[in-house]
């Protein structure tokens, strides 16, 4: 397992899960962090080995092992897009560990996405066409290092002005980096996560008993705001519609807030001290 460590080395620790297909470069793109951010790259991405056969709920027993290793009793969790499935998993499976979580313009379950939807649609139909989807990256793996094409040609032009405006040549450039490194070694990450997100999740929502606070654009192209209504079954969820924020807006604006916001005392810790 890779981490690479971001932001306040005296901060409040944040374990960050990666997007889709991206690696735990994804986090050094985050300017003013006001926390110390360890960042995961999941099995088969950037440096993590393979795991064949996984599962989401696998995911956080590699966690825990991590933060064994690291010293880490209790953590915060924020899940980017696609690596919100995996800090729902956490949430669920390390009560006694994990503090809170945020979910960022979150992947949301399957099952309530048309099959024929656009933006996380296509994501959950590779999913469910692994064959058609280990051929895809295979030809996009070696276009995308040889820079034949780019972040702004995968991402493509229908998204709002707001994810435009701030997906400047610098932006893409670093998310480029990103990906590079997320599938450069190997594609099974990616597939592999595409097919966990179509799949059943098997996280009881209803059972996660910390706050989870669940943030989305109001112009978000990819990810539908009725496709969050799973979510509601948790019962700390909170959600913060952001107005005129975009997928990638969203993140690029408002990740040092979020991160605040997730880490900051609740109001019973404040009353205690």
């Amino acid at each position: 397992m890779a981490v690479e460590e971001y932001g306040d080395p005296a901060g409040p620790v944040v374990l960050y899960f990666h997007g889709w297909p991206a690696s735990r470069l994804e986090a050094g793109l985050i300017p003013d962090l006001p926390v110390r951010l360890l960042a995961l790259d999941r099995p088969g991405y950037g440096r993590s080995s393979p795991q064949p056969g996984r599962t989401l709920l696998d995911w956080p027993r590699d966690v825990a092992d991590v933060a064994d290793r690291l010293g880490l009793d209790r953590f915060h969790v924020v899940g980017l897009s696609g690596g919100a499935p995996y800090a729902v998993a956490c949430a669920y499976e390390l009560p006694h560990r994990v503090v809170g979580a945020a979910l960022v313009c979150p992947v949301p379950p399957a099952y309530g996405i048309h099959p024929r939807a656009a933006g996380v649609g296509h994501l959950f139909r590779l999913g469910r066409h692994p064959v058609l989807a280990h051929r895809l990256f295979s030809m996009i793996r070696p276009l995308l290092h040889r820079r034949i094409i780019t972040p702004r040609t995968l991402v493509g032009g229908s998204l709002p002005a707001a994810d435009r405006e701030c997906l400047t040549r610098q932006t893409l450039s670093g998310l480029a980096r990103v990906w590079r490194e997320g599938i450069g070694r190997s594609v099974q990450g990616a597939l592999s996560d595409a097919q966990i997100y179509a799949q059943e999740w098997h996280v009881p929502m209803g059972q996660i008993t910390m706050p989870v606070d669940v943030w989305y654009g109001s112009e978000d192209s990819l990810i539908p705001l009725h496709g969050l209504a799973p979510f509601e079954a948790i019962p700390g969820m909170r959600l913060h519609v952001m107005p005129n924020e975009g997928h990638y807006s969203l993140a690029i604006r408002h990740a040092a807030t979020i991160l605040r916001r997730l880490t900051e005392p609740s109001p019973a810790s404040k009353q205690k001290a």
